[in-house]
């Protein structure tokens, strides 16, 4: 059975979330001053290729949600990083887009319809080999405990994303807002980008059908809009190409379970990598203010799923994997193709060491209708750092995605104030708008290659 905002019933969520942990409703307020008033499910669980995937949820029942915001998070976190998220961008979202639409959704529109979703990557957070065969999906704490020939790859998240938004959140046609930090955003283009060509496949198929038809199956997308937030543009070491000499001489392709002698030479490396000196300064580095961000619990939460057995079985794979056959240039060419002119937004932190905000900017020339959105003071983990701005932009992004009579895709507002303060004067996401021009000399060197890589 299927509500009318097109989401199976209560009950088809609660048998896939088996564990699904849903707290009381509880209000509190966030700094920009709206009340969070959110329906909290903190251990939602579903059993996929031999694992117990972990998924958090906040916002709005999802059988009422007409919009969704999924966030995938970076190598080595999981949904913990998007604690202020889950608990307040839906409340943000509904105020913001309250006012949208005719008068026949105002009744609609006035009460909470946006549901935000987290998500641990298969190898990581809570998302760990299981007895898919137990009703509870038990884990399974053994060094083998991964499935036959399963890798912890790019490829995989991908694939897990997809079933996740298929069966998990099914948006419906609307489609979600799909967010991804760091190695989520790199997944989240892939996502997107497989979700263009499969619409254009879709299309192809649907010919003959009449034009009714084909346009109601050609608006089926599980993607609606896309977020990268300091998205990491290159993911693995290995080539995708199984001809390639450098994939001929690698010693293992990445399948479990990880032979002993890759395995054991790892293990002091592996020991030294996860250790509380080694986790505490590698976010040093890369937070804009390390010292005061990184505490005591961020580090535990990240260190405790190494403890468990299959973790390092799950490591040796992610860096024997090879890469994915669409890379991350690739995906972003199919976004700025894409016929539908899917809604893309950047949110960037400026003092990011990693991915420097030189890789914003190219990735706004490559995909000139992209929103900007750069946050000075923050590094590579924005919506962690800075919270309360990252939820403000997300939520601008949303509103102008979904009002009525405004093409968030038109290149010639993308980058102004002016598509902010069509809805609200002061907007607070407008402060961090910028047009994606290079600034400095390593910025305007990149620049100038790209031009002459276009020439040639």
């Amino acid at each position: 059975r299927r509500t009318s905002a097109g989401r199976a019933s209560p009950a088809r969520v609660a048998r896939a979330s088996a564990r699904a942990s849903a707290s009381s409703l509880d209000a509190s307020t966030s700094r920009v001053g709206v009340a969070s008033t959110s329906s909290r499910v903190r251990d939602g669980a579903y059993a996929w290729r031999g694992h117990r995937v972990h998924f958090e949820r906040g916002g709005c029942d999802p059988a009422v949600a007409t919009k969704h915001v999924v966030f995938l998070h970076g190598f080595g976190v999981g949904t913990f990083h998007y604690e202020r998220q889950l608990d307040h961008l839906g409340a943000l979202v509904d105020a913001e887009t309250k006012n949208l639409g005719d008068d026949a959704n105002a009744s609609v529109n006035a009460n909470a319809t946006t549901c935000v979703w987290a998500l641990d990557f298969v190898g990581q957070g809570a998302s760990w080999p299981c007895d898919d065969n137990a009703s509870s999906f038990p884990y399974v704490d053994e060094e083998s405990a991964a499935p036959k020939g399963f890798r912890y790859s790019v490829d995989t998240w991908r694939d897990q994303v997809l079933y996740f938004l298929t069966e998990i959140v099914q948006p419906g046609p609307a489609g979600a807002y799909l967010a991804g930090n760091s190695l989520g955003g790199y997944v989240a283009a892939l996502v997107a980008a497989t979700e263009i060509l499969e619409t254009e496949t879709r299309e192809e198929e649907s010919y003959n059908e009449t034009t009714d038809s084909r346009k109601k199956k050609s608006k089926r997308r599980l993607v609606h809009g896309l977020v990268l937030l300091n998205a990491t543009p290159f993911w693995a070491f290995v080539p995708s190409d199984q001809t390639s000499f450098a994939r001929k001489l690698t010693p293992w392709d990445g399948k479990t379970p990880a032979p002993f002698w890759i395995q054991k030479p790892f293990e002091s490396y592996w020991d030294a990598f996860r250790s509380e000196a080694n986790v505490k300064g590698l976010l040093s580095l890369v937070y804009g203010d390390g010292k005061n961000m990184v505490d005591d619990t961020l580090v535990r939460d990240i260190i405790a799923p190494t403890d468990r057995k299959p973790a390092l079985t799950a490591f040796c794979s992610v860096v024997f994997s090879p890469k994915s056959e669409m890379n991350f240039d690739d995906a972003t060419r199919v976004i700025r193709d894409d016929p539908g002119k899917m809604p893309v937004a950047l949110v960037y932190g400026r003092d990011d060491p990693w991915v420097v905000p030189l890789w914003g900017q190219r990735m706004k020339r490559a995909v000139p209708r992209a929103t900007y959105y750069e946050l000075p003071g923050v590094g590579h983990c924005p919506a962690h750092e800075a919270p309360e701005e990252t939820n403000v932009c997300v939520a601008a992004f949303v509103r102008a995605c979904e009002a009525t009579g405004v093409d968030v895709a038109d290149e010639s507002l993308v980058g102004e104030k002016s598509i902010e303060s069509a809805f609200a004067s002061g907007d607070a996401a407008a402060r961090f708008l910028v047009d994606g021009a290079p600034r400095n000399v390593f910025e305007k060197l990149a620049a100038w290659r790209e031009t002459r890589t276009v020439e040639t």
